[in-house]
Order: structure tokens, then C-alpha cells, then sequence
């Protein structure tokens, strides 16, 4: 509290001196202080002209006093009341306001006592304040609140009541979309998409070669198809049919989901000669979920000891109902290799397509679906096309997954450039920036540039906010799991009695300032392929790793060729580069080569793979492995004395092999191991030997003389080596 000691009396005007004068301030407002003991006030105007008179007066006696300088003293600068209790910073303060605002908020952003403003409140003449009876009375009048400003010494600065709710902004998807469906006056007829599937090695592309008069199959690596690829053929009648050809490995289920759901109608190739095997049965699968039509072609019936019978007996076992055998499915046997009843397969295409009644739109923007990308040298990034709806030309606009594309070049599977395609075919589509788009996204065509960066950051931001959201369900678990811990702890602490319990207890174990490494070996890799779809592929076969023993780390994948970016990281965690149908540009290679990087490039998916469950093996850690040397039985237990004492000695026949001196041996009574380890005498009648063999008798003692023997104890000689182990892995081919 602050006191005022003499001085002058504020209510009279006239100088005390004779008495002390004690008063408390009680609060200080801009231009009067105010004092407890009385009801005293101060002008600080009326405090800076005496002060101002008093320097003059000081002025004038100095200049009548020059000569004599002996009678001057030192002055006392005298105290200013108004200087040292106003706070001049508080008058020009800024203060946020708002209308509703009530008088404890006002009193606690100004920091001042709520019964000062609510004073000046009821000092106003003008103002109705009658309905204020409370501090937490809201002040909605502009005007009081400029008052208070002014009286209290301070700016008002009209703010949003922050303690209002503020209404969510409403969230406007700016997604493309597809069109609804088109009025059926505007459709028109469309040729078919046809996809091909069936098991590995059955002919799907040798039809395919023979429908195109090409030979596809022999680009492929292997000698099998490891990419899905779609096709247009001009048939003998003129019309055009799109073919897509799906893998038929298992690594590539995916891509066969992709061609059925893409599709209108189904042909399953199946071998004359092996029947429906497991990739045969998935395929089934798929064209079930997809609810696509499909038609049986039985191939390879020219080759010896093909059982068309018999594969029609397989399909009837799982639920195949033929037209042979009173269903609705179609079945030919064919040859694709000598262009056996192709015609016939051909004809049953066309005619069921003519019983779908397939029908499009072809005005508006482009509607699609990506059957495969891949970054291509010269070209870069390109995705191959199927149209399903309106019309796509070059110059125009189109999205598709979080990536966008002004149409460069439209080419047909032959590498002609076309000026537009229509719904049911398909194109290689050049021009695709930041990224090439997901095999099996959407491709929907926008009107301008600006409207396609709009849907991508649309997408993207979506794409965050899904994955902020799913941190914060593993945030949370988090925190529980860490607040359980603490808990733990805590009731722990209390029972120990002690208030900081010292380390070294198990439930307060020092925390280690650096993470320990791992034990476990880790192999890591990096992942490049041609196109979307092998990465795919070789990233699920990789999902199907499920071994502790090695811990598999996939470090990057991505579509095109090796990059030093990929150096790089292969540099820091000591990773293996599988190029899988691409390759390493010459610098790339010469730089790996420099830094001892791993760059293995592949053709066919299993020698990848097989290759990458050798290095798994490489890192397991040897296994031991006992070979079995001999075996014998105790015959009798024998107590020889050395020093004095008394050791059990097994009389032993041996009944197989031999038994050496320097190897382990192990006895087993009935079920039960008894001893394990290392012998300590093997003798021969008297003599100490190196190894007894089959058919001979011999005592043996072992290294612990507790051990008692008992006729019939079984004995095995072995030794034991340590083997390289083989990984476990099964990816399912």
C-alpha cells in the first residue's frame, strides 16, 4: 500500500507542516489519485502549473543572485505526485471489446477491479444502468463501453465475442465426380471390352496374337505375361473389339481384379491338357464378384492328351453350369496356336455382346479408368486409357487418382497417334504431370488447367486429413497406454513408502539415454518397376512376409528407371535396388558401382523373388544340425573307485554305428533325457580307446559322476554342425 507522508492539504489548498498527514491510495485513475483516509483528489494539471511557477520563481532569484554564489544550495526536485502514480502507458492502451461483453471480462482485460468500472457506470447521467445489478452483467450499449474508455483511460478495439461458437465453415467438395447417366435418347451402340483370363502358360496371349496377327508373347520375359495391356482388333467383319490381357500369376491378382471390373465380358482360357488349376479358380472368383458374363475357351486341344470331357467335369464341380449340360454358359474348344475354332469364339463374342445391348455416351467430357501407368523414357509419365464415356482429344483436360493431365499424345497400342479415342477403346496417354495416376483410378475430364489443380489439391488435402486422423486414433492409444503406465507406477510408489524411489527395482528402471539397436538381422530393399502394376504385384507378394526371424524393410518403391535419389537412400540403410523390367541409366550404374550399392535387375517376378528369400536366408543365423554316429544299451552299471571314491560306470553293447570319445552322447531312459554331454572315459576291455564300433561291448563314464546307469538305458553318439538356414517365406507361387 502506498502512503503519502506531509505535504499539502488536496481539500483546502494550504500548506501543512506542522502535523503528518497519513493516508492510504486507494486507486489511481488517469488525472486524480484518490486516497482511503478521506475523500481527497488531485488535478495533475493543478500539480504541473505549481511546478511550473515554482521553476520560474527559482529562475528569477537566481538571476538576482549571481554575485553570490555561497548562498546557493543544492535543490530538491519535489515530488510529482501526477508523474509517478498515473500510468501514462494505460491511457493510450488498446483494449478488445465486444458487444455482450460483461464487466468482470472488461475488469480483467483492463486490469482494474470490477467495483471501478461498475463506479463509473453509475456515475453516468445519460446512460440507463439500472438493469445492471451484478458484475457479470453484459454490457451491449457501444456507447457505455466508449465512455468507460474514456473515463478508465484506454482505446477501445471492437473485436468477435470470442466466447461465441463459431459455425464450422461449411465443407464444399470440390471433387470431380462422373456425370449422372444420360438420357437413353442419346445413347448409341459400342463395340465390346473383352478381358482374357485364366492360369499362367494357358493361352491367353497366344489367342490374343492370333486375333491381332502379332506375336505379344514373345516381348514377354519368360515367356509369360507379367503386364495387363489392353488391345483393339479389327475382326473380319469389320468390327472393332478392345482386348485386355491380365496376367495369370499369382502375383498378379490385381491386375486381373482390375481387367474384370473394366470389362464387359469375360473369356476363360483354360489347358485342354492340365485342367483348372489355381489361378483358374481365382479367376473364377473374381468374375463372380464382378458379376461379369463370360464365355469358357478350352485351348491347346491339339496337343496329346488333351480331356476336354474332363475339364468340363472340373467346371461343373465348381458350380460352372454349360449349355452342353443345360446352363447359360458358353464353352469352346479352341487352339490358339493353329487358330482352331477361333472364328467359332469370335462369333460367340459378337453374339453375346449383341444380346447385352452395350450402349455409351459419347457427348461430354472424357469418363474412364486407368488400365495401367508407367514412366517411359522419351515420353515420361503415361497411363493407358479405357474410355467408357464421352470423348477424349489432345488439348483436353482430364484428373485421374491425385495427379493431372493436358492430353500431349493419344497412341493405340501399335504406337499410332490418334486425334481422339471413343467409348470402348483405349489409349496410351502422354502428358500426365507430378505423377503418374493409380492403375484402376478414375479418369475424368475437366473443362481448364486451373479446375484440374483444383480437383488434385481437393484430393490430397482428403488424403491428409484421413491420414491426420488416423495418427490421432494411434496418438491416442499413445497416450492411454502411457497414462496406464504411469498409474502403475504411481500406485507402485506409494506402496514402496518412499517419495523418489531409487533406480534399479524392476518398475523403475533407469531410462537409457540412446535406443538400443535391434539384434534381429534386417534386409532392406527398394523397389522399381516399368509400370504401376508390377510394383503392385511385388509389393503384395512382399505384404506376405510374415518371419520374425528377419525383419523385411521396404525403404522406397516407385515407377520408372533407377535414380540417384535411390542411391542415395539404398547408401544410407544399406539397401538392395531390384530393378524389376527397367534398368539403371550408365551414370546411375558407374555410381552404384562406386559405392558398392546392389542394383539387381529382373525380368520375370519368382526369380526376383527367389532371389530376395536367398539374402533372407543369408542373414538367418546358422541352425544346429546332430548327426547320429552310433547307438548302444546299457547292459550293466559298474562302481569303479577313483580317489577314493565311487564312480558309476555304464556297461555298454553297441548296437549301431560306433561311439567316439570326442563326441557328445546322450541317454534316455524311456522318454526321459538323463544326461547330455560330454563323455569323460570310453574303455575297451582295460584300455582307453578313441571309438567303439557295432557288435562290441565297451564302459563309458560320463562327465557327471552323480548320474546312476540302469540296464536298458539307451545311448546315442553325435555330433553336431551348424547349417546355413532357408527362410520359411511362402509367397504363394
Amino acid at each position: 500500500m502506498l502512503r503519502l507522508i506531509a505535504g499539502r492539504c488536496i481539500r483546502t489548498g494550504s500548506r501543512v507542516a506542522d502535523f503528518p498527514i497519513s493516508a492510504d491510495i486507494l486507486r489511481v485513475e488517469p488525472g486524480t489519485i484518490t486516497f482511503n483516509s478521506a475523500c481527497f483528489s488531485v488535478s495533475a494539471r493543478a500539480f504541473a502549473n505549481k511546478k511550473k511557477k515554482k521553476k520560474d520563481l527559482a529562475a528569477d532569484a537566481d538571476e538576482a543572485s549571481v554575485g553570490n554564489t555561497m548562498d546557493k544550495r543544492p535543490r530538491r526536485r519535489k515530488f510529482n505526485f501526477a508523474e509517478k502514480y498515473l500510468d501514462k502507458k494505460t491511457i493510450s492502451e488498446h483494449v478488445d471489446v465486444w458487444e455482450g461483453i460483461s464487466i468482470n471480462e472488461l475488469a480483467e482485460r483492463n486490469r482494474r477491479d470490477p467495483a471501478d468500472i461498475l463506479e463509473v457506470i453509475f456515475s453516468l447521467k445519460n446512460s440507463d444502468t439500472r438493469s445492471i445489478k451484478s458484475e457479470d452483467h453484459p454490457i451491449h450499449d457501444r456507447k457505455v463501453l466508449s465512455i468507460l474508455a474514456g473515463k478508465l483511460g484506454y482505446k477501445n478495439r471492437f473485436v468477435g465475442n470470442p466466447n461465441k461458437a463459431k459455425p464450422e465453415p461449411e465443407l464444399v467438395n470440390k471433387d470431380a465426380v462422373r456425370r449422372p447417366a444420360a438420357d437413353s435418347a442419346k445413347l448409341v451402340s459400342r463395340s465390346p471390352v473383352v478381358t482374357i483370363m485364366g492360369h499362367i502358360d494357358h493361352g491367353k496371349t497366344s489367342l490374343l496374337d492370333n486375333l491381332r496377327k502379332s506375336r505379344i508373347v514373345d516381348k514377354e520375359h519368360g515367356g509369360i505375361t507379367q503386364h495387363i495391356g489392353a488391345f483393339s482388333v479389327t475382326l473380319e467383319t469389320g468390327e472393332t473389339v478392345t482386348f485386355i490381357d491380365t496376367p495369370g500369376h499369382a502375383a498378379f491378382t490385381g491386375m486381373r481384379s482390375r481387367g474384370a471390373n473394366a470389362t464387359d465380358i469375360v473369356i476363360l482360357i483354360i489347358d485342354a491338357c492340365e485342367g483348372i488349376l489355381e489361378q483358374t479358380k481365382e479367376s473364377l472368383r473374381i468374375i463372380r464378384q464382378s458379376r461379369a458374363p463370360f464365355i469358357v475357351a478350352i485351348n491347346k486341344i491339339d496337343k496329346k492328351g488333351a480331356d476336354v470331357e474332363g475339364v468340363k467335369a472340373q467346371l461343373a464341380e465348381e458350380g460352372v453350369r454349360l449349355e452342353d449340360a443345360g446352363g447359360d454358359i458358353q464353352c469352346v474348344p479352341i487352339s490358339a496356336l493353329k487358330g482352331t475354332n477361333v472364328g467359332k469364339l469370335v462369333e460367340e463374342i459378337l453374339t453375346l455382346a449383341e444380346i447385352l445391348e452395350l450402349k455409351c455416351d459419347r457427348s461430354g467430357a472424357a469418363e474412364g479408368v486407368v488400365i495401367e501407368s508407367q514412366v517411359e523414357q522419351g515420353l515420361g509419365r503415361t497411363a493407358t486409357v479405357l474410355l467408357q464415356r464421352g470423348s477424349l482429344k489432345t488439348a483436353q483436360y482430364i484428373v485421374g487418382d491425385k495427379s493431372w493431365c493436358k492430353v500431349r499424345l493419344l497412341m493405340d497400342d501399335r504406337g499410332n497417334r490418334l486425334k481422339q479415342i471413343l467409348p470402348s477403346q483405349a489409349a496410351k496417354v502422354v502428358g500426365w504431370r507430378e505423377q503418374a495416376p493409380s492403375a484402376g483410378s478414375e479418369v475424368i475430364g475437366v473443362e481448364s488447367e486451373s479446375r484440374a489443380k483444383e480437383v488434385v489439391a481437393w484430393r490430397r488435402s482428403q488424403e491428409v486429413q484421413a491420414n491426420a486422423e488416423l495418427q490421432l486414433e494411434s496418438i491416442e492409444q499413445k497416450r492411454k497406454l502411457a497414462k496406464d503406465k504411469y498409474e502403475e507406477f504411481r500406485r507402485k510408489k506409494l506402496e514402496s513408502g518412499w517419495f523418489k524411489p531409487r533406480y534399479g527395482v524392476e518398475w523403475n528402471q533407469r531410462p537409457k539415454e540412446t535406443e538400443e539397436a535391434s539384434d534381429i538381422p534386417r534386409v532392406s530393399v527398394i523397389i522399381k518397376g516399368d509400370v504401376d502394376g508390377s510394383v503392385e504385384a511385388i509389393l503384395n507378394c512382399l505384404d506376405t512376409y510374415t518371419s520374425s526371424d528377419v525383419e523385411l524393410d521396404i525403404v522406397s518403391f516407385g515407377v520408372g528407371q533407377v535414380t540417384e535419389t535411390d542411391l542415395v537412400l539404398a547408401e544410407k540403410f544399406d539397401a538392395i535396388i531390384y530393378a524389376f523390367n527397367t534398368s539403371a541409366p550408365p551414370p546411375v550404374e558407374k555410381s552404384a558401382a562406386e559405392n558398392r550399392i546392389s542394383i539387381r535387375a529382373f525380368n520375370v517376378i519368382y526369380h526376383m523373388i527367389t532371389d530376395l528369400k536367398n539374402e533372407i536366408s543369408d542373414h538367418l543365423p546358422p541352425v544346429d544340425v546332430e548327426d547320429v554316429l552310433g547307438r548302444g544299451a546299457v547292459q550293466q552299471e559298474f562302481l569303479v573307485t577313483i580317489d577314493k571314491q565311487k564312480i558309476p560306470v555304464a556297461g555298454t553293447k553297441v548296437t549301431q554305428g560306433k561311439i567316439l570319445r570326442d563326441a557328445k552322447v546322450r541317454i534316455t531312459r524311456g522318454i526321459e533325457v538323463v544326461y547330455e554331454g560330454e563323455l569323460a572315459s570310453l574303455k575297451h576291455h582295460k584300455d582307453e580307446v578313441g571309438e567303439v564300433t557295432g557288435g562290441q561291448e565297451c564302459g563309458l563314464r560320463i562327465e557327471d559322476d552323480s548320474i546312476n546307469f540302469v540296464p536298458g538305458d539307451q545311448i546315442i553318439s553325435y555330433r553336431l554342425r551348424q547349417e546355413q538356414r532357408r527362410t520359411d517365406w511362402d509367397p504363394g507361387f
